[in-house]
């Protein structure tokens, strides 16, 4: 249903488990990242269905207020139009490159998070709003690194971090 306020208290409890776990779960998405493990897209997608089965992102809204998306270049020209901005002052105005050359959001949260952490650009956001926290995607593997990282902020991708450690390294997840 969407939560009023920034994020439900349940949400920052597991964001804070999150942070106190966070170098247990950098070390074991490096680790499982280097096996091949049969099914583990599949399987991950069943984690990735679980989580968000527990987590409302209009309850959180975290990943708006603490990274903003990355935006393309046809995304910028799509953006620009929706909204009805001058591209060169949006550009100047709203956006900035990261290290990487990816044009940013310059200030979060991201201009485009609405009331009750609704997206008002919603049937237009980017890609990478639509993606994220990327734990539905192929070659999880590969991309375990990024799960650690975003398991910080997004407390469905944190639960998604710990079920790949329950199931596949059983052993580690108390510390």
């Amino acid at each position: 249903m969407g939560y009023s306020g920034a994020m439900v208290p349940e949400y920052e409890q597991i964001l804070e488990k999150s942070r106190e776990r966070g170098a247990l779960i950098k070390r074991q998405m490096k680790y499982l990242g280097k096996f091949r493990i049969k099914n583990f897209d599949h399987i991950v997608a069943e984690f990735h269905e679980a989580a968000f089965a527990r987590i409302d992102c209009l309850d959180c809204g975290n990943c708006c207020r603490m990274l903003g998306p990355i935006i393309g270049e046809s995304e910028i020209t799509r953006l620009v139009k929706t909204v009805g901005l001058d591209r060169t002052e949006f550009v100047r105005d709203g956006l900035i490159r990261d290290k990487e050359g990816f044009w940013r959001c310059s200030k979060l949260p991201c201009p485009f998070m609405g009331e009750g952490n609704a997206c008002s650009i919603y049937d237009e956001k980017p890609r990478d709003c639509a993606a994220y926290p990327y734990t539905d995607e192929r070659n999880m593997a590969r991309s375990l690194g990024r799960l650690a990282f975003n398991a910080e902020i997004c407390p469905a991708a944190y639960l998604v971090a710990e079920m790949i450690i329950e199931r596949f390294a059983p052993g580690e997840t108390k510390n």
